[in-house]
């Protein structure tokens, strides 16, 4: 299961070792990533590695103040999850130093975005052909016509297999699990129930 940007690494590890891989769950995954540059925001799948490099690396300012509490959607947690996170938010920001920040994870992302762009490109089967696929997203299923968008990636995730189920989580931010996590839950069940009894997705 990957949630946000960890979208983009289940989908490289089902690559790397897809015969380890039974399914694959998102959640409001693998959708607009971008980068400032020359002031403007841009996606970084339309940016060029050279570009990508000269947002490197950081300003100082970037780091700013020290956390003190947990805010929006992070303060929905339990109090004693939300103490253990601030304090691991606090240790993050004593070790992050913005002005040794380098480009290899955006780099990477990008890479992985061109990758998945490409993939879903390539012909009009599924890339992932019948592998059980849940996504999890605060919008609804996408058109036919954003298959190949670039506009955004996440609207490709219901594309990648034929044996998809797409679950709308109305209402909710971007962490699902933090705003809905009974649905999170339900929708993991659902694609191991599927994987165990080898039925489809779209079977009740």
């Amino acid at each position: 299961m990957g949630a946000s940007v960890g979208g983009l690494y289940i989908q490289a590890y089902q690559r790397a070792f897809s015969k380890e891989v039974a399914g694959l769950v998102f959640s409001n995954s693998s959708n607009r990533v971008g980068r400032v540059v020359n002031g403007k925001p841009v996606l970084i799948w339309e940016l060029s590695e050279d570009q990508i490099r000269s947002t490197f690396p950081l300003a100082a300012s970037v780091k700013g103040p020290a956390p003190s509490s947990e805010d929006d959607p992070f303060d929905r947690l339990p109090p004693e999850l939300r103490a253990v996170r601030l304090w691991l938010d606090y240790k993050l920001w004593q070790k992050w130093e913005p002005t040794r920040e380098t480009p290899d994870a955006t780099l990477s992302w990008r890479k992985e975005f061109r990758k998945e762009f490409q993939d879903s490109d390539a012909s009009k089967d599924p890339p992932l052909g019948a592998l059980p696929v849940v996504v999890l997203s605060s919008d609804p299923p996408a058109p036919e016509a954003e298959r190949h968008s670039r506009n955004e990636a996440g609207p490709r995730l219901d594309f990648l297999s034929s044996n998809t189920l797409h679950v709308t989580a109305a209402g909710s931010g971007h962490e699902i699990h933090l705003y809905q996590p009974d649905l999170v839950a339900k929708a993991v069940v659902r694609a191991a129930l599927a994987i165990r009894n080898g039925t489809s997705l779209s079977h009740p």
